[in-house]
């Protein structure tokens, strides 16, 4: 093998050489690959079948070498293009930054992945890169284990408590069983998340897929109607209430999961088999019989008549309202076993507070609420405002004023000197142009962060003036 014929005969010793006319580029066979391995040049029913077929998922490394020969060799020996549209997926780069290879060693063991964090952790973290570039960090995959703990301890919830729960529920917007505002909601927010989910899939925007599935099951379905809900669902006593509010939950559960399957195949599975009453009205189109597995279930569409603008916009009044009042106990130092005063005033969503007056006292742990349309509270009172309401917490008999000035004080001074550190950062025009421009980023970010903690911390200390 030589360079040059002048080469391989001072390789060779003589000048009576042949090149080798059986000599084919490296890609190709890979270039023929669409069409054959169905069988061509024979008309076989897998070509007719199977060519051309509808996506190729790829890397752009690639898109010369392999894609483009693919459709140039197709559209010449079988008169069609081997594909309809191609999807470039990002590049996962290593922990240094470049990207990663057997001949730097800077990859990653995917059995040891799994390992540690789990198959369903790793498969949604690279689904959810789409088509960016990743540095490669284990923190983004421990993130996934918890959520998929989050699932698990969700369903783990709802399986202990589902005692006296019917069929699933088909949610017929025309006869709807449910009246209260948190059902109504999750129930606009699971069909709002499949209408997303789905128009994501169909665009290839897997990232948007799995964020919307995570902020869906995370933030909507755990941490606010699991909580909003559970009073009613774990009632020690036996009631139609009770039975209907499990029926509910599980159904909009079981959905979930299906949402979530083709990200987190194994947890989905599991956890899907394990509930009660699933397969009846579960059905694959040409699966006769109750469905053994999710994976002959169809995948969830949104229901339009379900998704309601005016219910999430209520919804998320009181869900604002509730978050400030927490924000109030831990800024102002409350203790989480302290009932407090909640004083409610609002010009347009009264009557929404109202009707769920019982329901903000539980999560802001109240002990009373009162509500109206002007504000009047004590001068010692911790305040703060949502887009649709003001709020306010006497905190005579809550704290020691002196104790929590002295505190808040601290605090403030503490955030001061961070924030002449890092003005003098960002004003030095050496820095700003030599550091990396997510640093400078990240440091503006804590500027604004510290503004807004600073001004909260003023009008707090104000109250206790």
């Amino acid at each position: 093998v030589a360079r040059s014929r002048e080469e391989a005969a001072a390789q060779a010793g003589t000048d009576d050489l042949t090149q080798d006319s059986d000599v084919l580029d490296t890609w190709f066979s890979s270039a023929l690959w669409p069409f054959s391995t169905l069988g061509w040049p024979a008309k076989t029913d897998d070509l007719a079948t199977f060519y051309p077929t509808s996506v190729l998922v790829t890397a752009r490394d690639i898109i010369f070498l392999w894609v483009s020969r693919m459709v140039m060799t197709g559209a010449k020996f079988v008169g069609a293009t081997p594909f309809h549209e191609v999807f470039i997926t990002g590049t996962v780069f290593g922990r240094d930054g470049k990207p990663m290879s057997k001949t730097r060693g800077n990859g990653v063991d995917p059995l040891e992945v799994f390992d540690k964090f789990g198959v369903d952790a790793t498969r949604l973290f690279l689904a959810s890169i789409g088509s960016s570039d990743m540095r490669w960090n284990d923190s983004n995959i421990e993130a996934n284990r918890n959520f998929a703990n989050k699932i698990w301890n969700a369903t783990r919830f709802c399986l202990m408590n589902s005692e006296g729960a019917r069929g699933l529920l088909e949610f017929d917007p025309d006869d709807m069983g449910w009246n209260s505002l948190p059902d109504q909601w999750i129930l606009s927010r699971l069909n709002r998340a499949a209408r997303e989910v789905n128009n994501a899939l169909d665009n290839y925007d897997f990232h948007a897929a799995v964020q919307t599935l995570y902020h869906f099951f995370w933030d909507d379905f755990c941490d606010w109607y699991i909580e909003l809900s559970k009073a009613t669902i774990t009632a020690e006593s036996p009631s139609p209430a009770r039975d209907a509010a499990r029926t509910f939950i599980i159904s909009v559960l079981e959905k979930a999961l299906r949402l979530l399957h083709p990200f987190m195949p194994y947890i989905t599975e599991e956890l899907w088999l394990r509930l009660p009453n699933v397969g009846a009205n579960l059905l694959h189109d040409n699966y006769q019989g109750a469905a053994p597995t999710i994976m002959l279930t169809t995948y969830p569409q949104a229901d339009e008549a379900l998704i309601n603008d005016d219910v999430e916009r209520n919804m998320q009044s009181v869900i604002d309202v509730i978050s400030r009042i927490r924000n109030i106990r831990s800024e102002m130092n409350i203790k989480p076993s302290e009932r407090v005063r909640v004083l409610i005033a609002s010009s347009e969503n009264s009557g929404i507070f109202l009707q769920n007056k019982e329901q903000i006292a539980k999560l802001a742990r109240a002990s009373s609420i009162e509500i109206s349309d002007k504000l009047n509270a004590p001068r010692a009172s911790a305040r703060a405002v949502t887009s649709d309401a003001e709020i306010a917490v006497p905190l005579e008999g809550l704290i020691d004023f002196a104790q929590e000035r002295a505190r808040l004080t601290k605090e403030q001074e503490k955030l001061g000197a961070e924030l002449a550190k890092l003005n003098a950062q960002l004003s030095n025009p050496n820095f700003v142009e030599r550091a990396p421009a997510d640093k400078v980023a990240e440091l503006r970010e804590r500027v604004s962060d510290i503004g807004k903690r600073t001004a909260t911390l003023s009008q707090n200390l104000e109250a206790l003036r």
